[in-house]
């Protein structure tokens, strides 16, 4: 699928019964969801979720009606998306719908005033969720890609365990995943253009966890 292609771990379920089943035990980023569904359609498990979850939803739906659309979104949904559809834009359409989740549930600790590091050829700004590239476009970080790189670069060559990175990413009330912490590095890695077959940026210590291979310095 391509979305796991793209380091996202993905769940199906096959009705909305199905789903409120899932979802109770399992955190997610987003839900993607159809109208038509057997049983519970679609606008009326998107009403649930908007009542009783924080779960950013967007319809992917062969519903192609104004009033589907508008429907939608006046119960809930996220964004909407009509079939057939491109897959970088479904991609894309998610990544913005989480930062815009993420920037307005941040709690008041990620907006302080934090430190910025450069490593290579690239400077880090986590307190907008940015590293900047030289000669090159600005890389946008999810919440979790930016706590977990800057807990790296203010200890490089520090190794972090799985359930070390899972608590980073997620906090540490949350059950610890090593799934989540994998793919967390993976995305980490795939947007700083370090080879996950062979990285020299992420190192991956085998039974132990993730270091930081770079020399870091604070800028003013």
């Amino acid at each position: 699928m391509y979305l796991q292609r793209n380091g996202m771990t993905v769940s199906v379920a096959e009705s909305a019964l199905a789903a409120r089943k899932i979802i109770v035990n399992r955190k997610f980023d987003v839900i993607l969801l159809d109208i038509m569904m057997p049983g519970e359609d679609g606008l009326s498990f998107c009403r649930y979720i908007s009542e009783n979850r924080e779960i950013p939803i967007i319809f992917l739906t062969a519903l192609h009606s104004d009033a589907n659309k508008i429907r939608g979104l006046d119960i809930g949904a996220d964004d909407y998306i009509t079939k057939p559809f491109n897959p970088r834009e479904l991609l894309a359409r998610i990544n913005a719908v989480m930062r815009r989740r993420v920037a307005a549930s941040e709690p008041p600790e990620e907006i302080a005033v934090r430190v910025r590091r450069r490593f290579l050829a690239f400077t880090h700004d986590p307190q907008i969720r940015v590293v900047h590239v030289d000669g090159g476009e600005d890389i946008i970080l999810t919440t979790g890609e930016n706590r977990l790189l800057e807990a790296m670069l203010e200890q490089p060559g520090r190794v972090f365990r799985r359930d070390d990175i899972s608590g980073i990413i997620r906090g540490p009330k949350v059950l610890a995943s090593a799934r989540a912490a994998d793919n967390c590095v993976f995305r980490l890695r795939r947007k700083l253009g370090d080879n996950a077959r062979a990285p020299k940026l992420i190192i991956t210590e085998w039974g132990g966890g993730y270091r930081l291979n770079a020399d870091v310095a604070e800028v003013a």
